[in-house]
């Protein structure tokens, strides 16, 4: 994972006539094998063979972990409650689907040094980043507060002498600090110790929750995939209810920071997605496997952060207190790398949603490049925390106590990003401009116009939810 030093992650593309960035090619200097478009002599190298593709995974984990957050293991443990084993298909459809978003984005990203939204003002202008940045804002203003308060939550049930305020603090101020001063790759190294306590606890639990009872074999019976009939709305909000919308768009500027690009770096790019998605699924079955095996055929149903203690509660009595502490733990690592994570990739969209709109059409020049040293990323993490410890003040003063609305509700503003996404790329990634091999081909396109139906119908079904769920 190691970056060779050189020009700024975001050293912008020499321009040409009216700005247009020009993609190292045959004839640039860093044309060589594996050069990284556009970042100077000095660019990483893409490795080739197996070993090198591992050695450089390290993106895709902070996207893992970014992505999977407390509404996604209360909609995993509520599938294994409801429908045993049955419905992780339904998991595995929606991350191919969302693998083929950001590998599509990916693509893009690779085309030329250049954010995500410098792209995208191809074809449009400011239009989309001002989208963007009305969306992105109303994402920060809902995100924070119920992150940060069900990781509290999480932190006083594994000491109950910590006080609420002082403790969401210290939490709150750890990931802002850590991104204010750290570099990506000190961001990046964090998020893989998260992530191997994060797996390996929910894995252990999984395993550990196999057992003789009338309830496990019941639970296992229910592997075959079945198809809910009665609700249309349970499969859809389930193949959209693992990995987040923002996440994706992230993924590029994490791609940036690592001064990947040209069409070498394309199968890195993929083994490195692939390991992202595969860390989702583990984890969505995992949780899966622990609602199915502990839940299932009792009557239960996981709606809230209260019933997710609750399954800490009876696994704890159970298998003893070491599998109620590693629950817990395991809990931890999801919302505090949710909240790290979440606030990463929400800044660095957000951030440069307001450089683009400011430095229109001069926002590829080197000195208005995009970074986490710049300042609209640090300003967006201003308005992140401004907005988490407002918005829980308001909520604890009239006595608003439902952390988990406040993920739902900025997950139904978080899901009209993705069709707005699968527009955009199917409108760039087909453009005769862009290298062949980095083109949109018929499986790509074909992947993108069922995002863009299925999302589409999925943020509808999300409103209606989260407005059912605040009445």
């Amino acid at each position: 994972m190691a970056q060779r030093n050189g020009a700024g992650p975001g050293q912008a593309t020499p321009t040409s006539g009216a700005g247009a960035p020009v993609m190292a090619g045959a004839g640039a200097p860093n044309s060589g094998a594996g050069a990284s478009a556009g970042f100077g002599a000095d660019a990483p190298v893409a490795p080739r063979g197996w070993v090198g593709h591992l050695r450089m995974l390290g993106p895709g984990i902070v996207l893992a972990l970014a992505s999977v957050g407390a509404s996604d293991m209360v909609t995993t443990l509520n599938s294994g409650a409801e429908y045993g084993l049955a419905l992780i298909w339904v998991f595995t459809v929606g991350l191919l689907l969302k693998f083929g978003l950001s590998e599509a984005i990916s693509r893009l990203q690779l085309t030329a040094n250049r954010s995500f939204l410098s792209h995208v003002t191809d074809v449009g202008g400011r239009l989309f980043p001002i989208i963007l940045l009305i969306a992105e804002l109303l994402v920060g203003l809902f995100f924070g507060a119920g992150v940060a308060a069900i990781t509290t939550l999480i932190v006083q049930a594994l000491f109950p002498v910590l006080p609420f305020w002082p403790t969401l603090v210290v939490l709150l101020g750890s990931a802002v600090i850590l991104l204010w001063v750290g570099r990506y790759g000190i961001v990046e190294k964090a998020m893989v110790g998260f992530a191997i306590l994060m797996f390996l606890g929910i894995v252990a639990l999984a395993i550990g929750s196999v057992g003789d009872g009338d309830a496990q074999q019941t639970a296992a019976a229910t592997i075959m995939p079945v198809y809910p009939r009665t609700s249309l709305i349970t499969v859809l909000s389930l193949i959209g209810g693992v990995g987040g919308a923002t996440g994706i768009m992230a993924y590029t500027y994490f791609v940036q920071e690592k001064r990947w690009g040209g069409p070498s770096w394309k199968s890195i790019v993929r083994v490195d997605l692939a390991f992202s998605y595969i860390l989702v699924g583990v984890f969505a079955i995992a949780m899966t496997v622990v609602g199915g095996f502990w839940l299932y055929g009792q009557g239960h149903s996981i709606m809230s952060n209260d019933a997710v203690f609750m399954i800490g509660d009876l696994i704890g009595e159970r298998l003893g207190g070491w599998a109620w502490v590693l629950f817990l733990l395991s809990f931890f690592a999801v919302t505090y790398t949710s909240l790290l994570g979440g606030f990463q990739g929400i800044a660095y969209v957000t951030g440069d949603c307001l450089r683009v709109i400011r430095r229109y059409p001069h926002q590829d020049a080197p000195e208005h490049a995009m970074s986490s040293k710049t300042v609209e990323f640090k300003a967006a993490l201003v308005w992140l925390t401004a907005c988490t410890l407002v918005l829980l003040t308001v909520e604890r003063i009239l006595g608003f106590d439902r952390p988990v609305t406040l993920v739902l509700v900025y997950a139904a503003i978080s899901s009209f990003i993705l069709p707005i996404l699968a527009i955009v790329l199917l409108l760039l990634l087909n453009r005769a401009s862009v290298e062949p091999s980095l083109r949109n081909g018929w499986l790509s396109n074909t992947v993108l116009v069922v995002c863009l139906v299925l999302f589409t119908v999925l943020a509808g079904v999300q409103v209606v939810e989260t407005v059912a769920g605040l009445l």
